[in-house]
């Protein structure tokens, strides 16, 4: 009896192992490829407890949900000759688990012969633009280009291309340099010439000024000349008007002005004759001096 538990003991555990190597389950991130002595025998989609037989049939769990690999950053050839180095990156997904398998046995070359196709689509989408195109307003119809041609190809491999990105497109280290210098040198010449544009409006607007003062200050001295002409005739008239009226204190007046004009100085010295005309308002009406 003790023999035959025993062996019931083995027979149950030998069935459970059995039991238990004939079950996996797929989960929802997952989808299966069930592969008999090397050569697949079908693929599992749904999720759940599945069987397979023990020790005959593999199962090989492939990702359901979506990818990303990072391309290495390439150097392409533009349309007009011009170098530019492209760093991408793509989203895939595993469509059909069996092409996937026969195309690439693992993570890691199926990775490998995606990059090598993107590498490929970039430079043939890349090399029929000039670069301004690639860097600017229609690099999003680059994209979408590339990733339809990538996910045709893809398909090959059972691989579906969800989208792929342009991260960055800079011109090689070498040509940022030249390019560089090249816009410093214009840059300098354009500032050169502005400075002769400043200097040259700088000399017409200080002429135009020179030009304005001048007629300033000579139409103020012929206004000034103007005003002097006719306060000298308004003065004129005054002193007529004033002769007319009394021409002995008019004489008196132009009489004491010439003295104040002749003495008016302290260091004056006039030698004249005493019976000159100049000193006859010193000389009292019987002819001696005062």
């Amino acid at each position: 009896m003790g023999k035959f538990k025993i062996l019931i003991s083995v027979v149950l555990v030998a069935a459970a192992f059995l039991a238990y190597s004939s079950m996996y389950i797929v989960t929802e991130r997952e989808q299966a490829l069930i592969v008999q002595f090397g050569e697949p025998k079908g693929t599992v989609l749904t999720p759940g407890l599945h069987f397979k037989t023990p020790f005959v049939e593999q199962v090989i769990f492939l990702e359901k949900r979506v990818l990303s690999l990072d391309i290495r950053p390439q150097e392409v050839l533009a349309a007009d000759q011009r170098r530019i180095v492209v760093d991408s990156f793509a989203r895939y997904r595993i469509v059909d688990p069996l092409k996937r398998y026969q195309a690439a046995a693992n993570d890691v070359i199926a990775n490998d012969l995606l990059e090598k196709i993107m590498d490929t689509t970039i430079r043939n989408v890349l090399a029929k633009q000039p670069m301004v195109n690639i860097v600017s307003g229609e690099r999003a119809s680059l994209m979408a280009e590339i990733s339809r041609i990538t996910n045709e190809r893809a398909a090959s491999i059972g691989l579906e291309v969800i989208d792929v990105r342009l991260k960055r497109v800079d011109l090689p280290s070498q040509n940022s340099d030249a390019i560089f210098q090249r816009m410093r040198t214009e840059r300098e010449q354009e500032a050169a010439e502005k400075r002769a544009e400043g200097r040259r409006d700088a000399v017409r607007i200080t002429a135009d000024a020179d030009r304005q003062v001048a007629v300033i200050v000579a139409e103020a001295e012929k206004q000034a000349q103007i005003v002097r002409g006719e306060a000298d005739g308004v003065a004129t008239k005054i002193f007529a008007d004033a002769f007319g009226k009394d021409a002995d204190f008019f004489e008196f007046y132009r009489t004491m002005q010439a003295y104040k004009k002749a003495l008016g100085k302290d260091d004056t010295s006039l030698v004249l004759s005493p019976d000159s005309d100049f000193f006859k308002l010193f000389v009292n009406s019987d002819g001696n001096k005062k």
